[in-house]
């Protein structure tokens, strides 16, 4: 094997690797990749044959794709090296493919006194033709800073119900403060009340991320959380892209509405923690 330092380069800003065509292949999965590589903060590693992108944002777990179609030698041999490339650096967890993570894991924790496991499975989705509910009242808005304490108040509640972790008030204060801001977060009024979230929260060339979709406990199963993913759906569409996802997979509830209005899966994204 060539040294360690000749085998991974730092990936630049827009890397062509992100436009190839291996990676497009499983580019819904890995959408994430885009945004965590426009930062400027972002620990961004590809290697010299464009077969492999590894790319961290501070505090978060690296994200790690390997092209599709490698020998089991050639993908060993890059996760040896990787493993050795990033041995100063400390991480959470890795996500990305059940198979390839597992392995990655293997060797950058054997020294290290930690072992991965489990904490979610994400779904991908994409949807190339919005199917919208039908028979769903209420109207969609665009929240504006006068719905800032609310969706701080929803966003919280997401986090605890969804990863079961309670923000600090100032810090989902500024989440909420952000999210406004883009001009992407959106709500559904029904009868004067904001009944269900959800946000377009990030655009690359040819997809929208959707997120951060709840609803409140008392709306549910009545189509909310459908009409407006839906509705944003239908506005990603006539910008010309293609609307995606991310599902828990232990949420059915959630991962049939976004099947039953169109999104088609795309394959799964292991998130794996590390711990002594």
């Amino acid at each position: 094997m060539m040294g360690v330092d000749r085998m991974f380069v730092k990936l630049a800003d827009r890397d062509h690797v992100l436009n190839g065509s291996p990676f497009l292949e499983d580019e819904v999965r890995f959408n994430l990749l885009h945004l965590i590589c426009s930062s400027p903060e972002a620990l961004r590693i590809k290697n010299d044959s464009n077969e492999l992108i590894f790319a961290q944002t501070p505090g978060f777990n690296p994200w790690l794709w390997i092209a599709p179609g490698l020998s089991k030698e050639r993908e060993d041999e890059l996760l040896r090296g990787l493993a050795e490339q990033v041995s100063s650096h400390d991480f959470p967890g890795i996500s990305g493919d059940l198979e390839i993570s597992e392995s990655f894991a293997r060797y950058y924790t054997g020294s290290r006194g930690l072992k991965p496991e489990p904490y979610m499975m994400l779904e991908a989705y994409a949807c190339p033709e919005v199917k919208p509910p039908a028979d769903v009242s209420g109207t969609l808005e665009r929240a504006n800073s006068r719905h800032t304490e609310m969706i701080a108040a929803y966003l919280a509640a997401f986090s605890i119900e969804a990863f079961n972790v309670k923000p600090q008030p100032s810090e989902v204060y500024k989440a909420a403060t952000a999210a406004i801001g883009t001009g992407g977060l959106y709500l559904w009024q029904e009868g004067g009340e904001t009944v269900s979230i959800a946000r377009i929260a990030h655009r690359t060339a040819r997809h929208a991320r959707i997120n951060d979709v709840y609803t409140v406990p008392g709306a549910r199963k009545k189509g909310y959380a459908s009409a407006i993913v839906a509705a944003l759906s239908d506005y990603c569409l006539r910008d010309g892209l293609t609307p995606m996802l991310y599902a828990d997979v232990k949420n059915p509830d959630s991962n049939k509405v976004y099947r039953s209005i169109g999104f088609k899966g795309a394959g799964r994204i292991a998130d794996l923690r590390f711990k002594r």
